[in-house]
């Protein structure tokens, strides 16, 4: 025979009729042997809800850390980007008072053939790397 320990204890009537429900649904013989089954399946779900916290932090981290790294690189090359940008304006602007230029038509006024021209390459560049780092990704 097992190993058993006998004791009283004092339960709450809900938890008590759950007791004898579960041993009659489930055909058990004594409401002992189905407290030892609840209690078995109670440290199962237990160390299952252990492991699923601790996937959910590993997965966690690892998102974390893959999004950084990324978060990283778009923000220095937004930086770069932001720095390229306040040197050509600085070269723009100092021609433009060297050669004392007061007014300059906007695009919405005039849109040059060049500009036109440039807009497309840039816009054409921009596309084909899209589909490099696309074609990379799969």
């Amino acid at each position: 025979m097992d190993n058993k320990k006998q004791f009283r204890a004092r339960v709450r009537y809900v938890n008590y009729d759950y007791l004898e429900d579960y041993k009659i649904t489930n055909d058990y013989n004594t409401r002992g042997a189905a407290l030892d089954v609840i209690l078995e399946e109670h440290k199962e779900l237990k160390k299952k809800h252990w492991n699923l916290q601790y996937i959910s932090q590993t997965v966690a981290e690892i998102v974390y850390e893959r999004i950084s790294n990324e978060l990283n690189r778009v923000r220095l090359g937004t930086n770069n980007t932001d720095r390229n940008t306040q040197i050509l304006i600085e070269l723009l602007q100092g021609l433009m008072q060297l050669r004392n230029v007061d007014y300059i038509p906007t695009t919405d006024m005039y849109k040059p053939e060049f500009l036109e021209h440039t807009e497309k390459l840039i816009k054409d560049r921009i596309s084909h790397q899209k589909q490099r780092k696309h074609s990379k990704q799969h």
